[in-house]
């Protein structure tokens, strides 16, 4: 196109220009929802299920009981010799390691659960939808990220970009029930990701 000054410029050159302008900032995006999806979906930890509370429960409070008891023989004057020693019949309770309370109250769940299985379930495909479901386990999400990146960056003009789970307890961690993800995941990724990038 030539205007009246004598200057002219290419359209195509300009549209291609604007296409990988495009195309690259789907990428960002794409990147930027993979890296916060996968670092907001929680990693289980047996500690924080239900069927372990009374465990966990006393695993916390089995010291300061004994710490209670210890301080109330100590208190009290009948449990001492003339000399001043504690009499044998009043005997002090031990307070125990981490490893033996471990062994003392185990976990009624979980047992050699590795966590990290949820994390390691998001897929990235390009064109349509990837409906398998993987068993990575991957607690640090690194290598869910790192797969995802290397698909994105090999995705062609103007990607159709697919970020998705499909675990089969995806969809009751996006409705809250974790305490470490209450929000859910991909809709707190989501408004995140699109806030960051309007």
């Amino acid at each position: 196109m030539t205007d009246k000054a004598g200057w002219s410029h290419s359209l195509t050159d300009f549209a291609d220009q604007a296409s990988e302008d495009i195309t690259q900032k789907a990428r960002v995006i794409a990147m930027a929802m993979l890296s916060e999806v996968v670092t907001r979906s929680p990693v289980g930890n047996p500690d924080l299920w239900e069927a372990n509370k009374s465990a966990v429960y006393a695993r916390e409070t089995h010291n300061l009981f004994v710490g209670a008891y210890n301080a109330d023989i100590q208190s009290n004057p009948s449990n001492y010799t003339k000399s001043g020693n504690l009499k044998r019949s009043a005997k002090l309770a031990r307070e125990k390691s981490q490893r033996s309370l471990k062994t003392a109250f185990p976990l009624a769940a979980g047992k050699g659960y590795r966590g990290g299985t949820f994390r390691g379930s998001h897929l990235v495909s390009i064109g349509s939808p990837d409906l398998s479901i993987t068993d990575r386990i991957d607690p640090s999400g690194s290598a869910t990220i790192s797969d995802g990146l290397t698909l994105i960056n090999s995705s062609g003009q103007f990607p159709v970009i697919y970020i998705q789970t499909n675990s089969p307890y995806g969809e009751m961690l996006e409705l809250g029930h974790s305490t470490q993800a209450p929000g859910g995941v991909y809709d707190l990724a989501f408004i995140g990701v699109s806030e960051a990038y309007k």
